[in-house]
């Protein structure tokens, strides 16, 4: 079959035979007499030209040898599970012992809240305090109050001529609690909404099993971003008076500096 060939050095245009039962075939220009191997490409009509005698590129490892950063890592993801889970199961405990810690600390936070009728319109001049202490209604109807300490705190809203509402909520340190209570017409008052420690538990619990996560990628040392990932996640598991966030991020630090050796990292660079 014929197709048209340019030299690689000159640029000089000419027709080629290249017999079907090759693939390649080297040629010379007639124009400088510059060999080089020519293929044909059916799709285009044409033959593409490969320079002859043409280096190889070459591809070199670039994964740094094994270092125990990644054991360390695995070692305190370990412990962080461990407290992780230890502070699900006694949740309630731990939280108001963490939260009694960072209130001495000097931690505090913002609490929100709107309160509407059943008819989902704005109640104003509501009484409503946290823990005795009497929260203000702003010109949006937002009963807002900024330092408050964190822990389990408790809520009551009174009006006339609707029932009274009383609530246990957590307050979490630098984090706004926002919250929408309704209230019913009547008078007395609804039964008390007690703090609900297994959703608690639930989701410290889900953020301990990311710290457990990484710990397999690391143990592996694949998949670079799941082990990040599963590091900074664990962060949210707090553990007794937040030495498991602590605990994580030291991880999250011995996982970034060992980022080569993961084997999805830097394979390999081409000179």
């Amino acid at each position: 079959m014929k197709g048209k060939a340019t030299c690689p050095k000159c640029k000089h245009k000419f027709v080629v035979d290249l017999p079907k039962s090759e693939e390649k075939k080297l040629v010379v220009c007639p124009n400088c007499n510059h060999n080089f191997n020519v293929r044909f490409k059916e799709e285009s009509g044409g033959c593409s030209w490969e320079e002859h005698g043409e280096p190889r590129k070459t591809v070199l490892s670039a994964i740094r040898p094994k270092t125990n950063k990644p054991m360390i890592a695995v070692i305190l993801l370990l412990c962080v599970f461990s407290i992780g889970i230890t502070t699900a199961v006694f949740s309630e405990a731990f939280v108001e012992t963490t939260m009694d810690a960072a209130s001495f600390i000097g931690f505090s936070s913002d609490v929100e809240f709107r309160i509407i009728d059943s008819n989902n319109n704005t109640i104003n001049n509501a009484t409503v305090t946290v823990d005795d202490v009497v929260i203000n209604q702003n010109d949006d109807g937002i009963y807002n109050k900024g330092d408050i300490k964190p822990g389990i705190r408790d809520v009551e809203i009174t009006k006339e001529g609707f029932k009274s509402k009383n609530s246990e909520i957590l307050v979490l340190p630098l984090i706004t609690y926002e919250s929408t209570f309704t209230l019913n017409n009547g008078t007395g008052s609804v039964e008390k909404t007690e703090f609900n420690s297994l959703v608690c538990s639930s989701i410290l619990g889900i953020f301990s099993v990311f710290a457990l996560l990484s710990v397999i990628v690391c143990l592996k040392r694949e998949y670079f971003d799941i082990a990040v990932a599963g590091a900074a996640l664990a962060i949210f598991s707090f553990g007794f008076f937040f030495v498991g966030s602590i605990i994580s991020i030291i991880a999250l630090i011995f996982i970034l500096k060992s980022r080569d050796e993961f084997k999805n990292g830097t394979k390999g660079k081409i000179f």
